[in-house]
């Protein structure tokens, strides 16, 4: 409910926002609009330069601009439509955060193949291919002509950004040592260990092997381009109308067969699982240590300012040091690792008692030696880690409250994760701990109607946002003299892809080989969605309106980024950190190609 509080919040205050335009909006003298190749280069006066800024709001039909649904301001300055520009963005990227809330809450209580595979890969692109539909729907062929830049430069702004910038970015952040593997003798990176800092090459990350085929995947989905492009290609006499049909064709079928294997072999969605049992094994364990030494009488687990109590600890770490031949070693065997769960009444998220494969995970998340033994060291490092990437910690600043207060948010959380991994396997077994009968998990149905009700508003916010924003990105063109595709290749996809980055960056800052796996699956199936649903849509619109296929140099910066970033993804498992620069150069590389080759080449 706080979640789903904060995006109206947001919401309401962006319509303010929008209100006070309408009601102050002032005028002053238009002035011209003129392309960068017509304007002249006569210095203008100060209060013209001023007015170009800051000019004319559209809030008057029949006026300067036209408003959409009749309320929606427009401008015909620069700095108006930039205004704009922020503002729809902003409401974009909301709706973008309740689709992907929405179908995460799906995902818990609905089949992970068939949510994950079909509804969430489509509600992920639901936004981009929401713009490129209304960028084609200009009254006229001419205006069609000119709007769908937009949706051609969101398709390959928003397939450059997160294949360059985002993957360089998640790859300095997921960076852990390389060591050599001892078994395989490869070079890998090694979970939650960083000693290197950023040595380019004694640093890393280290993927599975699916990722590395989800790459082969993305650039397979190449294929749709290079149909349409035929006729450019062989120079052939013809408008070719037939071309992008079958180009299309095989969009829609790439989509189908990607959410095919999405649904037979779900083990991104299988990722997830996994994640929510980590986030209860976690909560939980928290929530029994801080009873436990409140029980014992040593207090709270954690300071005022809210950093881990290390003599707390190592009073709880030595209750269950057992000692052998008459002194205590300073460390915890497997044996009274299992003692210690027992001991605090550590449960599964079924309720059982944990067995030898539980014991032996957690002996994997402290025993970063991988001597079979945990140090009080490993012990306080792994405790810190696993407070720090806990969204309690970080949604809720320390308090001075009594000591019950933390115990009582780790509670909280592990019976969220617990409700999370019940509904995903279809579970349900009662709680049986006294002390958490006050925390009762949302019921099913409960979850599905939040569910529903974040879909519906995402996909309402998107649709009442998506025709302003293509054209505030109309205007801001024409007030700059840039084209539009610049536009919506740069700025759009920040918007409509913020919430997928923030997630994979996340993701990657907890440097694990399954979370950086998890970072990089997304990336590729969200170029891969790109090149399926929503170029399939805008060859239709293409298709349909009749308009001019003209794009080649839009469809050649997309081929630089894919095909370079999938020979250096689709070869290997292992990343080292120098390759992140790879990424991030082909960003603004990208950017410079397309530029030269529209405005020095004259490839249209």
């Amino acid at each position: 409910m706080a979640s789903s509080r904060g995006h109206l919040l947001r919401a309401g205050v962006c319509m303010l926002a929008l209100l006070v335009v309408v009601q102050f909006g002032e005028a002053s003298e238009e002035w011209k609009i003129e392309s960068v190749l017509e304007r002249s280069d006569a210095q203008q006066p100060w209060h013209v330069t001023v007015g170009r800024w800051f000019g004319k709001w559209g809030i008057r039909e029949g006026k300067e601009c036209e408003e959409q649904y009749g309320i929606m301001p427009c401008s015909t300055s620069l700095g108006g439509n930039a205004a704009l520009l922020v503002i729809y963005g902003y409401m974009l990227l909301q709706a973008a955060q309740l689709l992907s809330e929405g179908s995460e809450l799906l995902l818990e209580v609905m089949s992970p193949g068939i949510i994950g595979g079909l509804v969430l890969p489509i509600l992920g692109a639901f936004p981009d291919a929401l713009l490129i539909t209304v960028s084609g729907l200009g009254a006229s062929q001419a205006e069609a002509q000119k709007e769908v830049l937009v949706g051609m430069g969101l398709v390959a702004g928003s397939s450059v950004m997160v294949l360059t910038a985002l993957w360089g970015s998640c790859l300095i952040a997921g960076r852990c040592d390389l060591v050599e593997h001892p078994r395989t003798h490869l070079v890998v990176a090694k979970d939650r260990t960083l000693t290197k800092g950023f040595s380019l090459t004694g640093t890393g990350v280290t993927t599975d092997k699916q990722t590395m085929w989800a790459s082969w995947v993305m650039v397979a989905t190449l294929l749709p381009y290079l149909v349409a492009q035929i006729p450019r290609l062989f120079g052939l006499n013809t408008e070719g109308h037939a071309f992008i049909a079958v180009a299309a064709g095989i969009a829609v079928a790439n989509l189908i067969g990607y959410c095919i294997y999405q649904i037979a072999a779900p083990w991104i969605q299988e990722r997830r699982i996994d994640f929510a049992k980590q986030r209860f094994r976690r909560s939980h364990a928290f929530f029994r240590a801080s009873h436990f030494s409140k029980n014992q009488g040593w207090g709270s687990l954690f300071k005022s300012n809210g950093e881990p109590d290390e003599v707390v600890l190592r009073k709880l770490f030595n209750h269950f040091d057992e000692e052998k031949n008459g002194r205590k070693d300073g460390e915890l065997s497997q044996h009274e690792l299992k003692s210690l769960l027992v001991g605090l009444g550590v449960e599964r998220h079924n309720g059982a008692v944990p067995d030898e494969d539980e014991v032996k995970h957690w002996m994997t998340e402290f025993d970063v030696s991988n001597d079979g033994k945990i140090s009080f060291d490993e012990f306080l490092k792994g405790f810190k880690h696993w407070m720090k990437s806990s969204t309690s910690q970080k949604k809720r600043k320390p308090s001075q409250d009594d000591e019950g207060s933390h115990s009582g948010r780790w509670d909280t959380e592990a019976q969220a994760a617990k409700a999370e991994l019940a509904l995903l396997s279809d579970e349900n077994e009662e709680d049986d701990d006294d002390d958490e009968e006050d925390h009762q998990p949302p019921s099913k149905n409960q979850i599905i109607l939040k569910a529903v009700g974040y879909l519906i508003l995402g996909a309402a916010v998107a649709a009442i946002f998506a025709d302003p924003l293509v054209d505030a990105i109309g205007g801001f063109s024409k007030a700059s003299g840039i084209s539009p595709f610049f536009i919506s290749f740069i700025a759009t996809p920040l918007a409509t892809n913020s919430s997928e980055a923030i997630s994979s960056l996340i993701f990657a800052k907890r440097k694990r080989k399954r979370t950086i796996s998890m970072t990089y699956s997304q990336i590729y199936g969200a170029v891969t969605m790109n090149n399926t649903m929503c170029l399939g849509i805008f060859l239709a619109i293409v298709y349909f309106r009749h308009l001019l296929w003209d794009f080649s140099a839009e469809i050649s910066v997309i081929f630089f980024a894919v095909v370079i970033m999938g020979i250096v993804a689709a070869f290997r498992t292992t990343f080292q950190l120098w390759m992140a620069f790879i990424g991030l150069a082909l960003y603004p590389l990208s950017i410079a190609l397309v530029a030269f080759l529209d405005y020095v080449c004259g490839w249209h």
